[in-house]
């Protein structure tokens, strides 16, 4: 499920991403603690609030969702991660990382304006990509989490292993890269 929001440009996007490096202090290292962050983001952000669970609680997530961003009734956001997914991450899963990482951009681009602008509801894709929030989500996660300006020429490999995310997302990267070029020729 996806909402149609105001949009945005990737190139503000990686802005944003280096805001936040900078912000948790992790500008000048290629792994972005995902981890650390969850657990301290509400330190930065008071009106961000986290939470895991249990992998059979079904009383705030369905059994089936491994994680979620919650609009509180106070203008906030409850990041609720199951258990298999905290620990996967804590052992440097990649996807388990991206995971949690998707909900923390999902609350911090809301906080920043990025919010439904009208109550109905699209399926994945449907939207123009500027204006999805899941889109945008999924761009600031990667951005995060694979800095462009300093993967620039890297391998599929060298991101995997440099910034500890998944085959896909080191090759979501390098695609990102060269549609860049392309559009520059």
């Amino acid at each position: 499920m996806d909402y149609e929001t105001k949009p945005i440009k990737r190139i503000e996007i990686r802005a944003i991403s280096c805001w936040i490096r900078n912000l948790f202090n992790q500008n000048d290292t290629l792994y972005f603690d995902v981890i650390k962050v969850f657990e301290i983001i509400h330190d930065y952000f008071h009106s961000i609030t986290t939470e895991v669970i249990s992998d059979d609680d079904n009383s705030i997530l369905d059994l089936n969702k491994p994680c979620a961003c919650i609009p509180d009734m106070r203008g906030g956001y409850h990041i609720v991660i199951r258990e298999s997914i905290y620990e996967g991450a804590c052992q440097g899963v990649g996807g388990y990382r991206s995971h949690i990482q998707h909900e923390i951009s999902h609350s911090i681009l809301c906080l920043l304006g990025f919010v439904p602008i009208i109550g109905r509801s699209y399926k994945n894709g449907e939207l123009e990509a500027c204006r999805s929030m899941e889109w945008q989500a999924k761009a600031l996660t990667g951005e995060t989490l694979v800095p462009f300006y300093k993967t620039k020429g890297m391998t599929v490999k060298q991101i995997k292993e440099s910034c500890g995310v998944s085959k896909d997302c080191a090759e979501m990267r390098l695609k990102i890269e060269k549609d860049k070029i392309k559009k520059m020729r």
